[in-house]
Protein backbone atom coordinates (compact mmCIF):
# COMPACT_ATOMS: atom_id res chain seq x y z
CA UNK A 1 0.00 0.00 0.00
CA UNK A 2 1.33 3.36 -0.50
CA UNK A 3 1.45 5.53 2.01
CA UNK A 4 -0.87 8.73 3.10
CA UNK A 5 1.30 9.87 5.61
CA UNK A 6 2.97 12.79 7.50
CA UNK A 7 5.40 14.77 5.37
CA UNK A 8 7.22 15.58 9.01
CA UNK A 9 8.48 11.65 8.88
CA UNK A 10 12.34 11.19 10.18
CA UNK A 11 15.05 8.65 9.54
CA UNK A 12 14.41 8.03 13.13
CA UNK A 13 10.77 7.52 13.01
CA UNK A 14 11.07 4.81 9.94
CA UNK A 15 13.96 3.46 11.97
CA UNK A 16 11.46 3.18 15.06
CA UNK A 17 8.70 1.85 12.30
CA UNK A 18 10.90 -0.78 11.00
CA UNK A 19 12.56 -1.86 14.37
CA UNK A 20 16.05 -1.20 12.63
CA UNK A 21 18.85 1.23 13.51
CA UNK A 22 19.15 4.53 11.93
CA UNK A 23 21.99 3.38 10.03
CA UNK A 24 20.40 0.55 8.71
CA UNK A 25 17.83 2.92 7.01
CA UNK A 26 20.72 5.17 6.32
CA UNK A 27 21.95 1.57 3.99
CA UNK A 28 18.95 1.01 2.62
CA UNK A 29 18.51 4.57 1.00
CA UNK A 30 22.72 4.93 -0.04
CA UNK A 31 24.11 1.47 0.43
CA UNK A 32 21.17 -1.53 -0.50
CA UNK A 33 23.73 -4.16 -0.80
CA UNK A 34 24.43 -3.90 2.25
CA UNK A 35 21.23 -4.96 3.83
CA UNK A 36 18.87 -8.12 3.62
CA UNK A 37 16.41 -8.17 1.23
CA UNK A 38 13.89 -9.12 4.10
CA UNK A 39 15.20 -5.87 6.29
CA UNK A 40 14.93 -3.77 3.27
CA UNK A 41 11.87 -4.65 2.41
CA UNK A 42 10.93 -4.03 6.04
CA UNK A 43 12.44 -0.47 5.82
CA UNK A 44 11.05 0.20 2.74
CA UNK A 45 7.61 -0.76 4.07
CA UNK A 46 7.85 1.98 7.17
CA UNK A 47 9.03 4.74 4.61
CA UNK A 48 6.38 4.20 2.36
CA UNK A 49 3.86 4.14 5.38
CA UNK A 50 5.25 7.51 7.15
CA UNK A 51 5.82 9.23 4.00
CA UNK A 52 9.73 9.36 4.83
CA UNK A 53 11.36 11.32 2.06
CA UNK A 54 15.45 11.95 2.49
CA UNK A 55 16.66 15.47 2.49
CA UNK A 56 17.70 15.63 -1.16
CA UNK A 57 20.17 18.69 -0.75
CA UNK A 58 22.24 17.08 2.45
CA UNK A 59 22.70 13.85 0.77
CA UNK A 60 24.05 15.58 -2.48
CA UNK A 61 26.46 17.25 -0.92
CA UNK A 62 27.65 14.47 1.18
CA UNK A 63 27.71 12.05 -1.85
CA UNK A 64 28.39 14.07 -5.20
CA UNK A 65 28.81 10.98 -7.24
CA UNK A 66 24.63 10.21 -7.30
CA UNK A 67 23.44 12.86 -9.40
CA UNK A 68 21.16 11.37 -11.27
CA UNK A 69 17.65 11.66 -13.26
CA UNK A 70 15.39 9.12 -13.74
CA UNK A 71 13.67 9.07 -17.57
CA UNK A 72 10.87 6.77 -18.07
CA UNK A 73 10.51 5.61 -21.33
CA UNK A 74 6.99 4.53 -22.48
CA UNK A 75 6.44 1.51 -25.72
CA UNK A 76 3.91 3.09 -28.11
CA UNK A 77 1.64 0.48 -29.12
CA UNK A 78 2.12 2.61 -32.56
CA UNK A 79 5.42 3.53 -32.84
CA UNK A 80 5.16 5.54 -35.71
CA UNK A 81 7.94 6.83 -38.33
CA UNK A 82 8.98 9.37 -36.58
CA UNK A 83 12.38 9.29 -33.53
CA UNK A 84 11.01 12.47 -31.56
CA UNK A 85 11.75 10.63 -28.35
CA UNK A 86 15.18 9.48 -29.24
CA UNK A 87 15.85 12.82 -30.72
CA UNK A 88 14.63 14.27 -26.94
CA UNK A 89 16.17 11.61 -25.00
CA UNK A 90 19.79 12.59 -26.22
CA UNK A 91 19.00 16.14 -26.04
CA UNK A 92 18.39 15.51 -22.55
CA UNK A 93 21.16 13.74 -21.84
CA UNK A 94 23.29 15.89 -23.01
CA UNK A 95 22.25 18.79 -21.50
CA UNK A 96 22.11 16.71 -18.42
CA UNK A 97 25.59 16.09 -18.37
CA UNK A 98 26.48 19.17 -18.75
CA UNK A 99 24.78 20.18 -15.54
CA UNK A 100 26.57 16.81 -14.07
CA UNK A 101 23.93 14.67 -14.10
CA UNK A 102 23.38 11.35 -15.77
CA UNK A 103 20.06 9.60 -16.90
CA UNK A 104 18.71 6.28 -15.67
CA UNK A 105 16.26 4.77 -17.80
CA UNK A 106 13.52 2.84 -16.42
CA UNK A 107 10.70 0.90 -18.24
CA UNK A 108 7.06 0.48 -16.46
CA UNK A 109 4.60 -1.71 -18.49
CA UNK A 110 1.86 -1.34 -16.04
CA UNK A 111 -0.18 1.44 -14.89
CA UNK A 112 -2.37 3.03 -11.74
CA UNK A 113 -0.88 1.27 -8.25
CA UNK A 114 1.60 -0.85 -9.77
CA UNK A 115 3.53 2.02 -11.96
CA UNK A 116 3.29 4.32 -8.59
CA UNK A 117 5.61 1.34 -7.05
CA UNK A 118 8.25 1.68 -9.38
CA UNK A 119 8.41 5.28 -8.68
CA UNK A 120 8.52 4.91 -4.94
CA UNK A 121 11.03 2.10 -5.07
CA UNK A 122 13.54 4.55 -6.97
CA UNK A 123 12.60 7.37 -4.28
CA UNK A 124 13.00 5.31 -1.25
CA UNK A 125 16.35 3.51 -2.34
CA UNK A 126 17.47 7.06 -3.24
CA UNK A 127 18.14 6.02 -7.08
CA UNK A 128 17.47 9.03 -8.59
CA UNK A 129 17.46 12.50 -7.50
CA UNK A 130 14.48 13.37 -9.78
CA UNK A 131 12.73 12.81 -12.96
CA UNK A 132 11.80 13.60 -16.11
CA UNK A 133 8.54 12.69 -17.48
CA UNK A 134 7.53 13.04 -21.41
CA UNK A 135 4.54 10.74 -21.44
CA UNK A 136 2.11 12.65 -19.32
CA UNK A 137 -1.21 11.83 -19.68
CA UNK A 138 -4.44 13.51 -18.88
CA UNK A 139 -5.58 12.70 -15.21
CA UNK A 140 -1.95 10.97 -14.78
CA UNK A 141 -1.66 9.56 -11.20
CA UNK A 142 1.86 10.03 -11.04
CA UNK A 143 2.00 14.12 -10.97
CA UNK A 144 -0.31 14.16 -7.87
CA UNK A 145 2.13 11.88 -5.82
CA UNK A 146 4.79 13.33 -6.91
CA UNK A 147 3.76 16.97 -5.49
CA UNK A 148 2.38 15.42 -2.45
CA UNK A 149 6.02 13.94 -1.69
CA UNK A 150 7.86 17.12 -3.33
CA UNK A 151 10.02 15.14 -5.03
CA UNK A 152 11.67 17.13 -7.84
CA UNK A 153 10.18 16.39 -11.27
CA UNK A 154 9.68 18.19 -14.75
CA UNK A 155 6.87 16.96 -17.36
CA UNK A 156 7.37 17.63 -21.14
CA UNK A 157 3.74 18.91 -21.79
CA UNK A 158 1.82 20.37 -19.60
CA UNK A 159 -0.70 18.68 -16.73
CA UNK A 160 -3.29 17.92 -18.81
CA UNK A 161 -6.92 17.45 -17.18
CA UNK A 162 -4.42 18.06 -13.77
CA UNK A 163 -5.34 21.22 -11.25
CA UNK A 164 -1.96 21.54 -9.99
CA UNK A 165 1.20 23.36 -9.55
CA UNK A 166 4.36 21.63 -11.59
CA UNK A 167 7.32 22.64 -13.50
CA UNK A 168 6.14 21.50 -17.20
CA UNK A 169 8.20 22.43 -20.43
CA UNK A 170 5.80 22.25 -23.43
CA UNK A 171 5.63 23.19 -26.93
CA UNK A 172 3.00 25.38 -28.28
CA UNK A 173 1.38 22.90 -30.85
CA UNK A 174 -1.88 25.05 -30.98
CA UNK A 175 0.25 27.80 -32.58
CA UNK A 176 2.31 25.12 -35.42
CA UNK A 177 -0.83 23.39 -36.70
CA UNK A 178 -1.88 27.59 -36.98
CA UNK A 179 0.89 27.91 -38.90
CA UNK A 180 0.47 25.07 -41.06
CA UNK A 181 -2.99 26.58 -42.01
CA UNK A 182 -1.64 29.75 -42.56
CA UNK A 183 0.60 28.46 -45.11
CA UNK A 184 -1.98 26.38 -46.66
CA UNK A 185 -4.21 29.31 -47.02
CA UNK A 186 -1.73 31.23 -48.69
CA UNK A 187 -1.24 28.65 -51.61
CA UNK A 188 -4.84 28.95 -52.33
CA UNK A 189 -6.58 26.43 -50.39
CA UNK A 190 -9.90 27.11 -48.32
CA UNK A 191 -10.84 23.09 -47.69
CA UNK A 192 -8.38 22.21 -45.28
CA UNK A 193 -8.79 19.00 -43.53
CA UNK A 194 -7.15 17.93 -40.21
CA UNK A 195 -5.42 14.06 -39.48
CA UNK A 196 -5.25 13.98 -35.58
CA UNK A 197 -5.22 11.47 -33.41
CA UNK A 198 -8.09 9.19 -30.86
CA UNK A 199 -9.17 11.40 -28.19
CA UNK A 200 -7.35 11.24 -24.68
CA UNK A 201 -3.74 12.87 -26.02
CA UNK A 202 -3.35 16.39 -24.42
CA UNK A 203 -1.03 17.00 -27.27
CA UNK A 204 -3.47 15.54 -30.00
CA UNK A 205 -6.24 18.25 -28.58
CA UNK A 206 -3.86 21.14 -28.95
CA UNK A 207 -3.24 20.58 -32.16
CA UNK A 208 -6.27 20.49 -33.46
CA UNK A 209 -7.03 22.75 -31.31
CA UNK A 210 -4.84 25.41 -33.59
CA UNK A 211 -6.34 24.24 -36.50
CA UNK A 212 -9.56 24.65 -35.77
CA UNK A 213 -9.33 28.07 -33.82
CA UNK A 214 -7.25 29.56 -37.67
CA UNK A 215 -9.48 27.79 -39.45
CA UNK A 216 -12.05 29.67 -38.19
CA UNK A 217 -9.80 32.80 -38.15
CA UNK A 218 -10.11 32.89 -42.12
CA UNK A 219 -13.60 32.19 -42.29
CA UNK A 220 -13.30 28.89 -43.41
CA UNK A 221 -15.43 25.94 -42.47
CA UNK A 222 -14.27 22.57 -40.73
CA UNK A 223 -17.16 20.79 -39.57
CA UNK A 224 -16.69 17.56 -41.41
CA UNK A 225 -12.82 18.12 -42.37
CA UNK A 226 -11.41 15.88 -39.48
CA UNK A 227 -10.36 12.66 -38.91
CA UNK A 228 -9.32 10.76 -36.04
CA UNK A 229 -7.23 7.60 -35.93
CA UNK A 230 -3.83 6.02 -34.62
CA UNK A 231 -0.42 7.29 -35.34
CA UNK A 232 0.14 4.39 -38.23
CA UNK A 233 0.13 5.08 -41.82
CA UNK A 234 -1.96 2.45 -42.97
CA UNK A 235 -4.80 3.74 -40.28
CA UNK A 236 -4.11 7.02 -41.68
CA UNK A 237 -4.20 6.23 -45.23
CA UNK A 238 -7.43 4.89 -44.43
CA UNK A 239 -8.83 7.73 -42.48
CA UNK A 240 -7.65 10.49 -45.28
CA UNK A 241 -9.36 8.23 -47.93
CA UNK A 242 -12.67 8.60 -45.76
CA UNK A 243 -12.37 12.40 -46.08
CA UNK A 244 -11.50 12.16 -49.86
CA UNK A 245 -14.92 10.69 -50.48
CA UNK A 246 -17.24 13.24 -49.03
CA UNK A 247 -18.79 15.52 -51.19
CA UNK A 248 -16.86 18.31 -50.85
CA UNK A 249 -13.25 16.77 -50.24
CA UNK A 250 -10.25 19.19 -48.68
CA UNK A 251 -7.91 19.95 -51.02
CA UNK A 252 -5.15 20.17 -48.19
CA UNK A 253 -4.15 18.33 -45.13
CA UNK A 254 -2.50 19.44 -42.17
CA UNK A 255 -1.43 16.44 -39.58
CA UNK A 256 -0.58 15.88 -36.15
CA UNK A 257 2.53 13.93 -36.61
CA UNK A 258 4.21 13.27 -39.85
CA UNK A 259 2.98 9.64 -39.63
CA UNK A 260 -0.39 10.63 -40.43
CA UNK A 261 0.72 13.02 -43.13
CA UNK A 262 2.66 9.93 -44.78
CA UNK A 263 -0.45 8.05 -44.77
CA UNK A 264 -2.35 11.01 -46.32
CA UNK A 265 0.23 10.56 -48.91
CA UNK A 266 -0.11 7.16 -49.87
CA UNK A 267 -3.89 7.81 -49.73
CA UNK A 268 -3.71 10.49 -52.58
CA UNK A 269 -0.82 8.59 -54.64
CA UNK A 270 -3.43 7.30 -57.39
CA UNK A 271 -5.90 10.66 -57.31
CA UNK A 272 -5.61 14.09 -57.25
CA UNK A 273 -2.27 15.91 -55.41
CA UNK A 274 -3.38 17.40 -52.32
CA UNK A 275 -0.75 19.58 -50.15
CA UNK A 276 -0.10 17.71 -46.93
CA UNK A 277 1.82 19.53 -43.77
CA UNK A 278 3.09 17.16 -41.13
CA UNK A 279 4.41 17.72 -37.42
CA UNK A 280 7.39 17.12 -35.86
CA UNK A 281 9.87 17.85 -38.78
CA UNK A 282 11.07 14.05 -38.30
CA UNK A 283 14.16 12.51 -41.44
CA UNK A 284 11.42 10.88 -42.97
CA UNK A 285 9.93 14.88 -43.93
CA UNK A 286 12.61 15.56 -46.20
CA UNK A 287 13.81 12.09 -47.49
CA UNK A 288 9.88 12.03 -49.13
CA UNK A 289 9.55 12.65 -52.91
CA UNK A 290 8.03 15.77 -52.47
CA UNK A 291 9.78 16.46 -49.84
CA UNK A 292 6.96 17.08 -46.85
CA UNK A 293 6.41 20.76 -44.96
CA UNK A 294 6.20 19.79 -41.47
CA UNK A 295 6.20 21.82 -37.64
CA UNK A 296 9.43 21.82 -35.85
CA UNK A 297 9.67 21.23 -32.20
CA UNK A 298 12.73 23.05 -30.56
CA UNK A 299 13.91 19.65 -28.94
CA UNK A 300 17.18 21.22 -27.74
CA UNK A 301 15.71 24.15 -26.35
CA UNK A 302 12.72 21.73 -24.63
CA UNK A 303 15.41 19.96 -22.99
CA UNK A 304 17.61 22.93 -21.75
CA UNK A 305 14.62 24.14 -19.94
CA UNK A 306 13.91 20.90 -18.51
CA UNK A 307 17.15 20.09 -17.14
CA UNK A 308 17.81 23.39 -15.93
CA UNK A 309 14.09 23.49 -14.05
CA UNK A 310 14.97 20.07 -12.50
CA UNK A 311 18.67 21.81 -11.52
CA UNK A 312 16.51 24.50 -10.20
CA UNK A 313 14.72 22.21 -7.94
CA UNK A 314 17.53 19.85 -6.64
CA UNK A 315 19.98 23.21 -5.54
CA UNK A 316 16.65 24.75 -3.79
CA UNK A 317 15.90 21.34 -2.77
CA UNK A 318 12.18 22.60 -2.99
CA UNK A 319 9.77 22.00 -6.16
CA UNK A 320 8.66 24.70 -8.65
CA UNK A 321 5.53 25.34 -10.48
CA UNK A 322 7.35 27.54 -13.82
CA UNK A 323 5.84 26.64 -16.74
CA UNK A 324 8.10 27.60 -19.89
CA UNK A 325 5.69 27.10 -23.21
CA UNK A 326 7.81 27.20 -26.48
CA UNK A 327 6.54 28.15 -30.32
CA UNK A 328 7.96 25.60 -32.90
CA UNK A 329 8.65 26.52 -36.31
CA UNK A 330 6.79 25.29 -39.65
CA UNK A 331 9.70 24.25 -42.21
CA UNK A 332 8.16 24.42 -45.87
CA UNK A 333 9.30 22.30 -48.40
CA UNK A 334 6.79 22.98 -51.33
CA UNK A 335 8.48 24.65 -52.71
Amino acid sequence: MLRTGSRNATIESVAARAGVSRQTVSNVLNAPDRVSPHTAERVRKAIAELGYRPNWMARRLRNRAGRVLGFHIQAADHPGLGNLIDRFLHAVTSHAERAGYRLLLFTQSESGEAELGTYEELVATGTVDGFVLCDVRADDERLPWLVERRVPFVCFGRPWGQELRCAWVDVDGALGTGQAVDHLVGRGHTRIGYLGWQPGSGFGEDRALGWRATMQRHGLAADGLQEQTHDDVGAAAAAASRLLAIADPPTAFVCASDTLAVGVRLATRSGPEVDVVGFDDSPVASLLLPPLSSVRQPLEDVARAIVRLLVEQLDRNTQSAEGVLLPPQLVVRDG
